[in-house]
């Protein structure tokens, strides 16, 4: 197999696997989902909840695609620090829903959730000048999860 053909297999395989781990973590939370959340007084903002299924699998793609491009990348000094922020910002994105939705954990959830911000904001910056496309990719990523803070935050405080 052509190594050309094998890359993009490797990028198929990464936005498979990591839609179906966030389904797979999604389907742990959606009994919550269905009883615990529906109680809580929600934001205005509140999108209805198959909004956040569509979103989250184009992230999903979009967040797969820049990791792709930052291990397709030559070296240059500050590679392993992306790969590294990288890597960390995902254990923080899948740690996220069992904080809140499992374990009921809103504040808990909420510091996990800007910590998560802190770091898309680092890598996307760390990343601007060397692996262009990968920072740009993670722009609506970021966008989102500050809507998820503010959703957060909302019931942190009202409930």
């Amino acid at each position: 197999m052509n190594v050309h053909y094998k890359s993009y297999l490797f990028l198929i395989i990464s936005i498979i696997s990591l839609i179906t781990i966030g389904s797979v973590i999604g389907t742990f939370s959606q009994n919550s989902i269905d009883t615990w959340y529906t109680t809580l007084h929600r934001s205005p903002l509140t999108p209805p909840n198959y909004i956040f299924g569509i979103a989250w699998t184009l992230l999903y793609a979009m967040i797969a695609t820049s990791g792709w491009l930052i291990w397709q990348s030559k070296s240059f000094s500050t590679l392993h620090l992306i790969k590294m922020l990288y890597m960390l910002q995902l254990c923080l994105n899948w740690a996220w829903m069992p904080l809140f939705f499992t374990y009921h954990k809103t504040g808990t959830a909420l510091i996990c959730l800007l910590l998560l911000i802190f770091l898309v904001s680092l890598l996307i910056v760390t990343m601007y000048k060397k692996i262009n496309t990968a920072s740009l990719l993670l722009i609506p990523y970021l966008a989102w999860l500050l809507f998820a803070a503010h959703l957060n935050f909302y019931i942190w405080c009202y409930n």
